[in-house]
């Protein structure tokens, strides 16, 4: 890439190429929505459980049932999306225009504290939440539906799929900086504990939203238009065609079992200040740090992620690796950082710079996802005539959704297993999750490190069913382009 600013703004565009421009429009669009997703489903947990004071068990059934309802009503709309009737290339846009605005104010009122009543502040929290759910299921499904929209071609939606990770994934790095943010404006007395969760749900709740307008700049090149409206019920029976969509859906979802709880509960409860490169740095920084460091070489690599693919033998083993680096070296850090020796910035490092090496496949876990979901619904339509961009994207929020809620729920007993008391207080100027139990304390660096291989295994294990054959997908393009030529050549005779 010899000029990016070029590079991003050329106008080059065909029936099968998507224009640079658009391009960043839509993975700008993912990086404010993500914005948005991370910031909410990273740090309700937390708010609810350490700045509001709501119990363990009880911030568990919160955001798990939740969670629950939000993953069921996604292939609902999923399916209501793909029976609407709309007028070519128009199917899945208008909702990327009309919906974030009201998304965004609802997430910002979800992290602000009216001063009620622990039961009132639950059926508020639930009550926004389920609002929230309805208008962003919608607008989710579009933005991810519209991958295999893009083009007809499959390496272009490759590209696509890359690049829409790219901008998915800036977005939750954004989000990520919300530790040091909150513990800046706590520490400085700029906000209190509260102030600066309502803050984070303004700055990446609600702008974030605006932000993920910009997507609106991607068009549906594959110009589909069903013969007569499909039913809900014919549109979740065409699952069973969609064998791809199956297998990476069961496999996400057991891949989300692990014991393991979000970085907070570990960092910000050493009682501790890590010396980095002669800097004295809190557990709530070093999160940050943490996060982002490992994170670099992935995110460079996501740029070669289609290429990297195609010279491997395809997505499916992408995922493979991804796993198996993951298990072994997370085993192999583990051993490294046990004993308290994690409590050593020059282990801690260490452990990073393994994190790093596990990053660069997982970072393209959901390109190769999305990429052979977008693959799969070309067939779909191959079989069947009608093209399920609405349900299969669903099925895919459903499952991370599902994950979500079934993680939430591991965790709010994993606490009460660990003995974690929320009425534990640090001194002033501390971080507020404060010094633990014993039990807690002993198993925090096992539930951080290996926790995740319990998921890892479990998905390994699915993802090796998965057939990823491109000359059969290859096959199938070069069909469904005989089919809408002579679509095509008919329409225009009958006009005639």
């Amino acid at each position: 890439m010899k000029n990016p600013i070029k590079f991003f703004l050329s106008k080059e565009e065909s029936d099968t190429k998507v224009a640079n421009r658009r391009l960043l429009g839509y993975s700008v669009g993912l990086a404010g929505q993500n914005m948005n997703y991370n910031f909410v489903s990273n740090r309700l947990f937390v708010f609810l459980n350490t700045v509001l004071g709501i119990p363990s068990e009880k911030t568990g059934w919160i955001t798990s049932v939740t969670m629950m309802w939000d993953a069921i009503n996604d292939p609902i709309i999923g399916t209501l999306i793909d029976s609407r009737k709309f007028k070519p290339g128009k199917k899945l846009r208008p909702f990327l225009l009309y919906l974030p605005p009201f998304i965004g104010i609802l997430t910002a009122l979800l992290f602000f504290d009216f001063g009620m009543s622990q039961t009132q502040t639950i059926i508020f929290i639930v009550t926004v939440y389920l609002a929230i759910d309805i208008l962003y299921s919608m607008q989710d499904v579009a933005l991810w539906g519209m991958i295999p929209l893009s083009s007809p071609h499959s390496e272009e939606r490759a590209r696509v799929s890359q690049w829409v990770s790219i901008g998915a994934g800036a977005g939750s790095t954004i989000a990520g900086f919300f530790p040091s943010i909150r513990q800046i404006l706590v520490d400085n007395g700029i906000a209190t504990e509260k102030g600066a969760y309502f803050i984070g749900g303004v700055v990446f709740g609600f702008l974030g939203m605006i932000i993920s307008m910009s997507a609106y700049a991607m068009k549906e090149k594959v110009r589909y238009e069903p013969e007569e409206k499909n039913g809900i019920i014919r549109n979740l029976v065409s699952l069973r065609y969609n064998k791809t969509l199956i297998i990476i859906c069961l496999a996400r979802l057991l891949g989300g079992l692990s014991l393991t709880l979000p970085w907070e509960y570990f960092f910000e409860t050493q009682g501790i200040s890590y010396n980095f490169f002669g800097m004295e740095i809190s557990g709530g920084t070093m999160q940050v740090v943490y996060s982002m460091l490992p994170g670099i070489p992935g995110a460079i690599c996501m740029f070669f992620a289609a290429k990297f693919a195609k010279k491997i033998g395809g997505m499916k083993r992408v995922l493979v690796i991804s796993e198996v680096l993951q298990i072994s070296l997370r085993i192999f850090a583990f051993i490294l950082g046990n004993n308290d020796r994690f409590l050593n910035v020059g282990v801690i490092i260490s452990v990073m710079f393994i994190c790093s090496i596990i990053n660069v496949p997982v970072s393209m876990k959901d390109i190769a996802h999305r990429s052979l979901i977008a693959d799969s619904i070309d067939e779909v339509e191959l079989k069947t005539g009608e093209r399920t961009e609405g349900i299969a994207f669903s099925m895919q929020n459903f499952i991370s959704k599902l994950t979500a809620a079934l993680s939430k729920l591991i965790q709010g007993y994993l606490l009460r297993f660990l003995k974690f008391d929320i009425n534990v207080k640090r001194p002033a100027n501390k971080n507020p999750i404060g010094f633990q139990t014993g039990r807690f304390m002993k198993y925090r660096w096992h539930q951080f490190m290996l926790g995740p291989v319990v998921g890892s295994l479990l998905y390994l294990i699915v993802i090796l069913f998965l057939d990823d054959n491109r000359e059969h997908i290859a096959e199938v393009e070069r069909q469904l382009k005989e089919k809408r030529e002579q679509a095509s050549k008919k329409e225009i005779a009958q006009d005639a």
